[in-house]
């Protein structure tokens, strides 16, 4: 059992009041499928790298001279693989491109999860995001072996669609976990963090099989971690966005009616001196309005 009082790791979620209000409202959390994130290049990313270092590893020309063959059928396996879903957070709690990005334009809120107890209690993994293409480049390194290019070599150059799909599924699959956590430099302002489960239901404790939401015109599966009687070992505090618009009395009544350790339930009247309040409901610093 973790020591509730030790520097357990709190990261945080940037979202809409809405949002904040469903997490809370239904007791889940909702893991998504990173193809369906914001980040066009989300998994892509480390794929594309992989040209790269075919070049700097040397003596695959038939791979590079038809890379575009092989970096479609990728892209396509991507979308027909089993991919793990995943929860982001940020290790910072008041960024302002995050609060413009993820939390309504600043009106929202950024939870703050205590993700160790989430990754002990629910038996999930996580980890932070890698930006460096350094660090990038050693994960290929790792993982992509001689033979593997060689052998996709082989059938691009005996021009062979099927083997030529079979060696790029093989190939995808290799960096697969990886490439979920590695994205372009350029988030890395937002520190990210993630959480994940598989693809579908297995030993993962509280978490739902495959739901699916309509987005648009488009229809997109996620998973739920159920935290129901939780809830107050789950969320350890809650940074109101710069541009926030909450009433702390209302947002006070709806925590207590969600039983957190941090609210006074013996207290008639909500005060805005109360120090475990002052603790745990933090206003942000940020400058935006």
């Amino acid at each position: 059992m973790l020591d509730e009082k030790k520097n357990n790791k709190i990261y945080y979620h940037y979202c809409s009041v809405d949002t904040f209000y469903n997490i809370l409202q239904t007791g889940t959390i909702r893991f998504g499928n990173p193809l369906n994130m914001n980040d066009s290049a989300e998994i892509i990313w480390l794929l594309e790298m992989v040209k790269d270092f075919v070049l700097k590893r040397g003596g695959y020309n038939s791979i590079l001279e038809d890379w575009n063959l092989i970096e479609n059928i990728s892209r396509t396996l991507l979308q027909e693989m089993d991919c793990p879903y995943i929860f982001c957070l940020s290790k910072e709690k008041d960024v302002l491109s995050q609060w413009r990005s993820y939390a309504n334009d600043g009106k929202g809120v950024a939870i703050g999860f205590n993700v160790d107890f989430i990754e002990t209690y629910y038996s999930l993994y996580g980890a932070e995001v890698i930006y460096d293409r350094e660090k990038q480049y050693d994960i290929l390194s790792r993982k992509i072996s001689d033979n593997i290019l060689r052998n996709l070599n082989t059938a691009v150059k005996d021009g062979n669609r099927d083997e030529i799909y079979r060696k790029s599924k093989i190939l995808v699959s290799y960096i697969l976990q990886d490439a979920i956590m590695c994205k372009n430099p350029a988030f890395q302002e937002e520190k990210e963090y993630r959480l994940y489960c598989g693809y579908r239901k297995n030993e993962e404790k509280d978490v739902s099989n495959i739901k699916f939401r309509v987005n648009d015109c488009s229809i997109i599966p996620f998973r739920e971690l159920y935290f129901k009687n939780n809830e107050y070992r789950l969320i350890e505090n809650i940074v109101v966005g710069p541009k926030s618009s909450i009433n702390n009395r209302n947002l006070w009544l709806f925590l207590e009616s969600k039983g957190f350790k941090w609210i006074d339930i013996d207290s008639k009247e909500w005060h805005m001196n109360d120090s475990k309040w002052k603790e745990h409901v933090i206003v942000s610093q940020a400058t935006y309005r």
